[in-house]
């Protein structure tokens, strides 16, 4: 009886419902009518008219112009099977690039009702019913998470991919992180196979005694300046040696204090000849503190000289004069138990099968990033129980078993099944490109990453972490193209300033002006910011003052060597990164020079590339591709001498290319005043530069200030596209319909929270999409939800 009360409770509230419809819309059919049937009406009575009139001598009725053929089409459903071929269809009508503008009959108004019709077609949904969250996709680690997780994991210091020769990893919807593309070809499991060999080897020592010796590589310490060696040693005495000298041919001497611990071991006199200098310590077991300061020497106004540095080649720790050597505090992090040990006095040895066992159990719920079963425990112990019956050691076998872990699915995929252990691992590998770390995991054992605060409480946490600088790497880098800077090849006969120094100095530019935005910048800064971060070369580049010195001044080696060759300069501080404020003619990071480098050809810029890089990168609003068989910008020139402007113009002169061409072209156009590696310019070979424009909306500039300026008033764009890319990024996957309702949702939060890319970074975090909750409520919910708070989806 409970249920049919509530079945007709059901039927009464719809019939409600209907009523209110009819008395809100005067009861008009439209009001009834559900978006996909708008949608379809419309195609039917006005899109596939328009079509047939204007694009059907090519396009229809048999005719397949370009492999185009728009009969095919009759329906919605079949019209978002084919979302991309659409997108093109939806860009060449809204550049006026189809139907050709030479014979095209099709007015403004229906061009302008053809693109709106099939941007709603891909992309509107009726975010005020219940919508499936698309299934996650499973992901395996790319190269870099790979290597981050296995740091973190066994605390290694090395890069496995790279040591191996990982395969790089293939790139979709624009990162490297996206489940559909992540595949496992055969070679790539021998890689991995090759790789956990590599780590089991240098994680598990075999050999104790070899310990008892070891070396550390020294460093070029300033005057002034400590240099610190931290080995993991058993506890003892150790005899410990340090080869060091004094400058290179200096005639006097450096003060030098050794340190063990915090404790005065020795004062030396360091000459320039390199020497031994052989010393005791008494070590604690674990880590100790070796620290070797270069605290004065015997002409201290002679501090700055580059040459009087304290060259250390080596330190060495021979020990423990009695009992036995540790092994590496990486092995002893892993094998936590040995066959030999007993549980209480008088009782037997566990053994070797136990010892194993208690190893991975252990081991495995944080290689595998969430509770394990005895099954699997099981399967890692059978693994080694068999390398024992084969001959091998109990270290031995151990490395056997941490081969087969590392090889596993449940360590190269990650698992998404959404519990709270799935949640943590989806939030670490978002902002941190690896596995969780104990705080989330133990959050995750409790079942309280869930809670919303909890939650929020994470991600500020996370986002403050220096291992957010992933984030930065991993999406800000890939969305803004910053790792491709490495593969552009600019001509050093015509740029001279350029090399690679200059190259990494550009990217970790961008790099620390994104990360200071993720940490405390809003999303209208990403346009608008009047700072930036430079170090001497790039000072100098720019054209700025370092700390109010001429940064010309300021490099350490002359500019040419022995040979006459002219060479790299290296400059004071070149390490040394500071916060400045931009001149009047840049702002923000279209002003970059990694941006605008990124964005030119080997031997001139390229407004074409600059352009399509706005409109892509920063809009979200991609031109369409090429037509076939264009020519090249070269191709169209009048003559050797025609300026840049006057060649795209003769090149727009072409109908196919005149769609696509007026709304790119202004854009790079104005950004001239930066030559091909974004250094400022008012003329090219003897001629002014002319960087005014008109952009497609009747917007006008004159200037790259005034361009900024206009496209500055796009930043509503601007976050659209963004919160789009970062949600893809998150979510290793592209953007479906539904998704976008909980992209309404991210932008409607990161509006109500000072439009800050953290509230972006949470709104994503807290979304039903990333959450991976089965339904979305209803977006009338939004205006109901507290300030500052995701509406409630339960």
């Amino acid at each position: 009886m409970f249920v049919s009360l509530i079945h007709q409770q059901t039927r009464v509230s719809a019939i409600l419902l209907t009523f209110l419809s009819l008395t809100l819309f005067g009861g008009s059919t439209a009001a009834q009518e559900t978006l996909d049937e708008r949608l379809q009406r419309e195609f039917s009575e006005v899109v596939r008219p328009l079509l047939k009139t204007h694009c059907g001598d090519c396009h229809m009725g048999g005719a397949n112009e370009a492999g185009v053929n728009l009969e095919d089409y009759v329906s919605i459903d079949r019209i978002r099977e084919h979302e991309s071929s659409w997108e093109q269809v939806r860009g060449v009508i809204r550049a006026d690039a189809m139907p050709p503008p030479e014979n095209s009959q099709l007015g403004t108004e229906d061009r302008a009702r053809l693109v709106d019709w099939i941007d709603s077609a891909l992309h509107e949904i009726d975010c005020n019913c219940e919508i499936p969250t698309p299934a996650v996709t499973l992901r395996r680690l790319n190269r870099v998470e790979y290597d981050n997780t296995i740091r973190d994991l066994l605390g290694v210091d090395f890069s496995p991919s790279e040591d191996i020769g990982f395969l790089s990893d293939d790139v979709g919807n624009g990162f490297d992180n996206q489940g559909e593309v992540l595949t496992l070809p055969p070679i790539m499991l021998e890689k991995y196979m090759q790789a956990a060999a590599l780590i089991a080897n240098r994680v598990i020592e075999t050999d104790r005694k070899k310990m008892r010796n070891q070396v550390f590589d020294g460093i070029a310490t300033p005057y002034g300046e400590t240099q610190t060696v931290e080995p993991f040693l058993a506890a003892g005495t150790y005899d410990v040696t340090v080869r060091m000298r004094f400058g290179d041919r200096q005639p006097d001497k450096a003060y030098v204090i050794i340190r063990c611990n915090g404790e005065t071991i020795r004062e030396l006199d360091v000459k320039t000849d390199t020497d031994s200098f052989d010393f005791q310590i008494d070590a604690i077991y674990g880590h100790n503190k070796l620290s070797i300061e270069y605290f004065n020497d015997e002409n201290p106004d002679k501090k700055a000289d580059s040459n009087r540095r304290l060259f250390v080649d080596s330190v060495r720790f021979k020990g423990p004069r009695n009992g036995q050597a540790a092994f590496t505090y990486i092995h002893e992090r892993l094998v936590t138990a040995y066959p030999e040990q007993v549980d209480a006095p008088n009782t037997n040895p566990i053994g070797q099968t136990e010892a194993t066992r208690r190893v991975f159990a252990s081991f495995l719920p944080k290689a595998y990033r969430r509770p394990v079963s005895t099954e699997e425990i099981d399967a890692v112990v059978n693994v080694c129980d068999r390398a024992e019956k084969a001959g091998y050691s109990y270290l031995e076998s151990l490395r056997f078993g941490l081969q087969a872990t590392l090889v596993s699915p449940q360590f190269l995929y990650r698992s998404e099944n959404m519990d709270d252990h799935a949640l943590a691992v989806r939030l670490s590998y978002f902002l941190w490109s690896t596995m969780p770390d104990d705080e989330l995991r133990g959050l995750a054992d409790q079942g309280r990453l869930r809670n919303q605060d909890v939650l929020k409480q994470q991600i500020a946490r996370m986002l403050d972490s220096p291992r957010s600088i992933a984030l930065v790497d991993g999406f800000f880098g890939q969305w803004l193209g910053l790792r491709n800077l490495n593969k552009i090849d600019i001509d050093q006969n015509k740029f001279m300033g350029w090399n690679d120094r200059l190259r990494a100095s550009l990217i970790k530019e961008t790099q620390m002006f994104c990360a200071e935005l993720l940490e405390k910048g809003t999303i209208d800064d990403l346009l608008t910011a009047n700072f930036t971060f430079v170090n001497p070369r790039l000072a100098e580049f720019y054209g700025m003052q370092y700390e109010g010195r001429d940064p010309a001044e300021m490099y350490s080696q002359n500019r040419k060597a022995n040979d006459g060759k002219r060479r790299t300069r290296r400059y004071e501080k070149e390490d040394d990164w500071i916060r400045v404020s931009l001149p009047e003619n840049r702002k923000g990071i279209l002003t970059h020079a990694a941006v605008l480098a990124l964005t030119s050809n080997p031997t001139r810029s390229s407004p074409v590339k600059r352009g399509k890089w706005v409109l892509e990168n920063l809009l979200g609003d991609p031109p369409p591709s090429a037509p076939p068989n264009v020519p090249s910008l070269e191709e169209g020139k009048a003559d050797e001498k025609a300026t840049l402007r006057e060649s795209l113009e003769i090149h727009r002169s072409n109908p196919s290319c005149a769609g696509c061409h007026k709304i790119m072209d202004p854009i790079g156009l104005g950004l001239e005043n930066f030559d091909a590696i974004g250094r400022w310019r008012d003329n090219e070979d003897g001629i002014a530069i002319d960087a005014k424009g008109e952009l497609v909306d009747g917007s006008v500039f004159q200037t790259p200030t005034e361009l900024v300026a206009i496209l500055s008033t796009k930043t509503d764009q601007v976050l659209e596209n963004l919160a789009s890319r970062m949600f893809t990024y998150a979510t290793g996957r592209g953007i479906q319909r539904p998704d976008r309702c909980v992209l309404e949702r991210v932008i409607a939060y990161t509006n109500e929270n000072k439009r800050t890319f953290r509230s972006l970074v949470e709104g994503i975090c807290l979304s039903d999409a990333f959450l991976q909750k089965p339904n979305i409520s209803p977006l009338v919910s939004i205006p109901l939800s507290p300030p500052n708070e995701l509406p409630s989806h339960e």
